[in-house]
């Protein structure tokens, strides 16, 4: 059996949108483990799949595509919310943009009609077409307001909804195509993957200067809060001011991950500014030592500030004093998920980054574009796809923890992990964590570092691969033809 058929796909659509359907299609098709091969316009004999207007042929899948899909996007309008239609697979309500009522599919003799458009509901996320539209309208240079989001307009936040068009593609050719049916497993046989990863904020958190400002704060509560402020006194005083080493925190970290057998990738600040003092740990002599013996053969990637991700002058400078230690980034996730997904994209692009992590909710967990399979994002003003892989951001623990975001405790996260990891071992699909390092501290975040490592665990009886960003990047990279 073929590793990576030729599947035939024939594109029928006006010409400005050839290159978003055929992007999404190729999406897919790397998701299944198949080769596309693109048709355009003309009937050709051997197609298997079909998108674009009526025509007579019975090709074995037909996609629904409507003629005002095309002009659509040639606009700069929000799809409107009353039209979004939502169905039910797999026991997930999920939306359908651009679609026919009734049902998602209907079977027929010899083909099998698609009634919902999955490939422009797919390019309306993949894309992140709102927030485009609200950046042409004089979005901030910001994070991205997750309450402006379809998303959480309608509560599917945590559902994959492009994953799952996927899967209905997949379904269908299942019944129609199955020598196309590959085994969607990633590599060892797991049936999904985790990428762990850590940003590095802070190398030291607890300096003399903030552990004093915390003893003050403490001691100026303790007729308010008596027990929690003598137990903060006391802990930090035996924990930091006794014996504060950071260098042995990260080590303790790395060991538990290497005892199971696990990677990660480790974001690293490279900025010397910021009003933060402790966040310009890169120009402090004793730590650039800790952090080329620690990290020489991880994957680091950089952590760029806010202005890195629309400077390309700024990033290209950070990236330098990354490579002056020994480090050659190619990954990146911006500091705050300050990001503008066509601005950042192409400053990352030129500056020859390889891969992007930064396209996560910071207010929640789940799936910004839709998806949780890399994908090379689209570029709208050049109607092309960006040369830079994006490994989306599912969960980051301050999402999960901070009174500003999700406001869990560590019970309540641990059962909406335990959630996600359901669905990336039912779909094949990739689960990417993100936790500080400063977060497995037990004093100031109790529970949350055991969160960390109970969750690599019921990963791992789940049959998942686990590993850095830079190994899924390099597996993903492998699959596109």
């Amino acid at each position: 059996m073929e590793k990576y058929p030729n599947i035939n796909i024939l594109i029928n659509v006006p010409q400005n949108y050839i290159p978003k359907a055929e992007f999404v299609l190729r999406t897919y098709c790397y998701i299944l483990r198949l080769n596309p091969k693109f048709y355009y316009k003309q009937h050709t004999e051997g197609i298997h799949i079909y998108y674009g207007v009526y025509n007579t042929h019975n090709y074995p899948v037909r996609i629904h595509f409507q003629p005002d899909t095309a002009e659509f996007f040639d606009g700069l309008e929000l799809y409107p919310l009353e039209k979004v239609n939502f169905r039910k697979f797999n026991r997930e309500f999920i939306p359908f943009l651009f679609s026919q009522n009734g049902e998602i599919y209907t079977l027929y003799e010899d083909f099998c009609a698609i009634r919902k458009d999955i490939v422009a509901s797919g390019f309306y996320f993949l894309s992140c077409w709102p927030e485009y539209i609200l950046s042409c309208r004089g979005l901030a240079k910001s994070r991205v307001d997750f309450k402006n989001s379809l998303q959480y307009r309608w509560g599917f936040t945590e559902i994959p909804v492009v994953d799952i068009y996927c899967r209905i593609l997949f379904k269908v050719i299942s019944i129609l195509l199955p020598e196309y049916v590959r085994d969607l497993h990633w590599q060892d046989g797991k049936d999904f993957a985790v990428a762990l990863s850590h940003d590095i904020d802070y190398w030291n958190y607890w300096t003399r200067e903030h552990l004093h400002k915390t003893y003050r704060y403490n001691l100026s509560t303790i007729y308010k809060r008596p027990l929690r402020a003598v137990y903060k006194l006391l802990c930090h005083f035996v924990s930091k001011a006794i014996s504060n080493n950071p260098k042995s925190k990260i080590k303790k970290l790395m060991k538990k991950e290497e005892k199971r057998r696990v990677r990660s990738t480790w974001f690293l600040m490279a900025k010397d500014d910021y009003p933060d003092s402790r966040q310009n740990y890169i120009t402090n002599p004793e730590y650039r030592e800790q952090i080329k013996e620690l990290l020489q053969d991880k994957d680091v990637g950089m952590h760029g500030s806010p202005e890195a991700a629309f400077d390309l002058d700024v990033l290209k400078r950070e990236m330098s004093v990354l490579q002056e230690l020994g480090f050659i980034p190619i990954g990146f996730r911006t500091h705050y998920l300050h990001f503008d997904y066509q601005k950042s994209f192409a400053v990352l692009e030129q500056a020859g980054i390889k891969y992007d992590s930064s396209l996560g909710y910071w207010e929640h967990i789940g799936y910004r574009a839709g998806t949780s399979f890399p994908f090379y994002p689209f570029n709208i003003k050049e109607n092309r796809p960006f040369q830079v892989l994006e490994i989306p951001l599912a969960v980051m623990d301050t999402t999960l923890l901070s009174k500003n975001a999700m406001n869990l405790n560590v019970f309540s996260a641990r059962l909406r992990l335990s959630d996600l990891i359901s669905r990336s071992a039912a779909y094949n699909s990739l689960l990417t964590l993100l936790w500080h390092n400063n977060t497995f501290d037990k004093i100031d975040y109790p529970g949350w570092g055991g969160l960390y490592w109970r969750t690599i665990n019921n990963a791992k009886k789940r049959n998942a691969r686990i590993t850095d960003l830079k190994s899924i990047y390099e597996e993903w990279v492998n699959l596109s033809f």
